[in-house]
């Protein structure tokens, strides 16, 4: 993804990039369908999510148009009271829509919104979520066909659109971060098996990396432990090492629509024969301590190992190896450590300081 000057712009980047298509078939929600049938609700939620997608576009270029606060990426942090507003500004647009829906009730393909109602509604939504300039929101909604006029929203080039856009946010919780990027995922009757869905983000190289280690991660028994969005990536997946060692071995998330990994590792040291044996552009993952992430100096929970003959102390809590390449080919030296990584923290190889083969 390419960096902008903005904090609002980057986050409506990773928004932008998370948006997958709607397909041409799916087990819909009944209770999303709001009057319509089955393939009208396809057909309207395709044409909203790329209406969205494109304002989305317009935005990371026209910011100040739609009221964003303008502060650098470069000052961000979460104690920085502007560039969070600035970061949280790109749920607005969603926050608006969301907002009309709850406040409103459908009326053919139109939303008759109470506006009192929905200026009470905004001013309860949490920071993050909050909505400003909603004038200016709603100016440029109808740059881009949408109708509001004495309280009725509507979207006359499509009649499917509105009813499309009820269904879904009535019975989407604003709080899902996949909800900011219109996933049909939470319109389906039955989502199926979490890990299938994250293949779904990914592509080439990448994905066909994810199948063949979520492949093996099942099939040697490792537990995956988390549905649920990390910290704004779409579908992570977490896996324990067993439902007894119930210790995080690797996460793998979607990062503005590429592949994350890591490797949450504590014995490096029991098998570091296999790990400097490993090709170079795997090594690379070794060489870089894990920074500390909520300890504090001379905590005592800092990780020692050696490698290459070089001392490292890697943050207790996170511990976390990058994974570098994802050439499918490499999936088996990956497999190779989780193997080892278990071998050692079931037999308590680290607090023994023996060492592990396979």
């Amino acid at each position: 993804m390419d960096k902008h000057l903005y904090c609002c712009q980057n986050t409506i980047q990773n928004l932008h990039d998370h948006i997958i298509p709607v397909p041409v078939d799916f087990n819909v929600n009944p209770t999303c369908l709001s009057g319509l049938d089955k393939q009208d609700f396809v057909d309207g939620l395709k044409e909203l999510t790329d209406i969205v997608k494109s304002i989305y576009a317009d935005i990371i270029l026209n910011p100040a148009e739609y009221g964003l606060p303008l502060v650098e990426d470069i000052e961000y942090s979460p104690f920085n009271p502007k560039a969070a507003e600035s970061k949280n500004s790109s749920h607005r647009l969603v926050s608006l829509l969301h907002t009309l829906v709850l406040c409103g009730e459908l009326s053919g393909s139109e939303i008759i919104v109470n506006n009192k109602k929905f200026a009470e509604m905004c001013k309860k939504l949490k920071p993050m979520f909050r909505i400003s300039n909603s004038k200016m929101i709603f100016k440029k909604l109808c740059d881009f066909g949408f109708r509001y006029e004495n309280f009725v929203f509507a979207y006359p080039d499509n009649s499917n659109v509105i009813p499309a856009l009820y269904g879904y946010m009535k019975n989407t919780p604003l709080k899902k971060e996949t909800i900011f990027s219109l996933n049909y995922f939470l319109a389906t009757e039955d989502m199926p098996p979490h890990q299938s869905n994250f293949a779904e983000y990914l592509s080439g190289d990448e994905r066909e990396f994810y199948v063949r280690l979520n492949e093996f991660m099942l099939r040697d028994g490792y537990i995956v432990s988390s549905e649920g969005d990390y910290h704004g990536f779409s579908f992570s997946v977490e896996y324990l090492i067993d439902s007894k060692n119930k210790k995080r071995i690797l996460r793998c998330y979607s990062d503005f629509g590429k592949l994350r990994a890591h490797l949450k590792l504590h014995s490096s040291d029991c098998y570091v024969d296999y790990t400097e044996s490993l090709p170079e552009r795997i090594k690379q993952m070794f060489r870089k301590e894990s920074e500390c992430r909520f300890c504090t100096a001379g905590c005592g929970r800092q990780l020692h190992r050696t490698f290459e003959g070089k001392a490292y102390a890697d943050c207790g809590y996170w511990n976390g190896f990058d994974i570098v390449s994802y050439d499918p080919d490499d999936v088996k030296y990956y497999k190779q450590i989780i193997l080892l990584e278990t071998k050692a923290e079931k037999t308590n190889a680290r607090r023994k300081g023996t060492e592990v083969a396979l």
